[in-house]
């Protein structure tokens, strides 16, 4: 069985990675959503200002990979962020950086830089082992696609 420790990532290095005031508010504010709920970088990213429903502590996922449109659920800490990030914009992208739509590598790189190796992928991967519980992935997960074990 493949060993994926390295692709876990501690409670406390989001903590700090979240509150380093170095990286700038708008990439922390998209590595919290990938954290603490079920959506993808890519539907963060194309996240628009009307998609933050943050009275309602929702995010409208309208880039889904399976082509839906869906809500997901995001923490008072999250809508927080967001509204701050937001300000008095009504339109246009929501997570931006000198003006234009944050990037994929941007964002990635800057939670490497400050996690000490660690992708931006380790979020996605560590919430959804924290959800499983100490259940141990099956071999064949393991596995590249296409194979089984």
């Amino acid at each position: 069985m493949m060993d994926t420790t390295h692709l876990l990532v501690t409670d406390l290095e989001v903590d700090s990675a979240l509150a380093n005031p170095a990286v700038p508010a708008a990439v922390r504010a998209v590595w919290q959503p990938l954290w603490e709920s079920e959506v993808r970088l890519d539907e963060v990213l194309a996240f628009d200002v009307p998609d933050a429903e943050l009275d309602d502590r929702l995010v409208v996922i309208r880039h889904a990979k399976e082509g839906d449109v869906y809500e997901a659920g995001i923490t008072a800490s999250a809508a927080n962020a967001l509204r701050e990030l937001i300000g008095s914009r009504t339109d246009g992208p929501l997570f931006t950086l000198g003006g234009r739509r944050l990037t994929k590598g941007e964002v990635a790189t800057a939670f490497r830089e400050v996690t000490g190796g660690r992708t931006i992928h380790a979020l996605q991967f560590t919430r959804q082992r924290k959800e499983q519980g100490s259940t141990r992935l099956s071999s064949t997960a393991d596995q590249p696609e296409g194979k089984t074990a």
